[in-house]
């Protein structure tokens, strides 16, 4: 979680702006505001599954928005997985399949919508297709092409429904977002991993 709020405070100003774009332009403070409480929260010796099990809980009770309570079901769903499977990539996996799949559910969005689903759903999808052992640097560089992609769709839920085609060319805050979640996982697995990521600071 630190990595991720790490990748989240280099990205808030982009964040900020793409959710202006299309939104109420304070996914970036909900984002950055809910990871820093949840990180402050975080026992010393809390392993990865406590550490998303935490966060889920102050998102889902503590952060505002759309998005807070969805990402607190996808950090559930995680920090679920990881508990019952240890922390391996297999586990990892089972738990973002199935937070993906509560967010879906709960938000009632698919991907296509034009939502943080659009680069969660096919990145999960990446790695079901792939081969074991996880390569994380390519996964995440996978999720934020998806994320980019988004800037293609015309938004189909919410208050960015609303703007319609003006939204068009500009990529959703919430899947760059969720993309910054892989970026993390990514140098998380491997530190080495972070030369051949994306700079958080500068998404576009």
């Amino acid at each position: 979680m630190n990595l991720y709020l790490d990748a989240t405070e280099q990205a808030y100003a982009e964040l900020t702006r793409l959710d202006q774009v299309a939104g109420d332009g304070d996914y970036g403070d909900n984002l950055r505001e809910g990871l820093r409480g949840a990180v402050a929260r975080i026992p010393d010796d809390a392993d990865l599954a406590g550490e998303f099990e935490t966060a889920a809980t102050y998102f889902l009770d503590e952060v505002g928005g759309t998005s807070g309570p969805l990402i607190g079901l996808l950090f559930n769903d995680v920090g679920a997985s990881l508990d019952r499977g240890g922390d391996g990539d297999a586990a990892l996996v089972a738990g973002l399949d199935a937070g993906t799949a509560a967010i879906s559910r709960v938000g009632e969005a698919k991907v296509g919508d034009r939502t943080m689903l659009d680069c969660l759903g096919p990145t999960v999808d990446d790695m079901h297709a792939a081969k074991p052992p996880v390569n994380w640097t390519m996964v995440a560089n996978q999720a934020f092409d998806h994320a980019r992609a988004t800037a293609e769709l015309s938004p189909r839920m919410g208050r960015a429904s609303y703007v319609g085609e003006r939204a068009v060319g500009t990529p959703d805050a919430g899947a760059m977002g969720m993309a910054l979640l892989f970026w993390a996982l990514a140098v998380y697995r491997d530190p080495a991993s972070r030369g051949q990521l994306p700079d958080p600071g500068h998404l576009m």
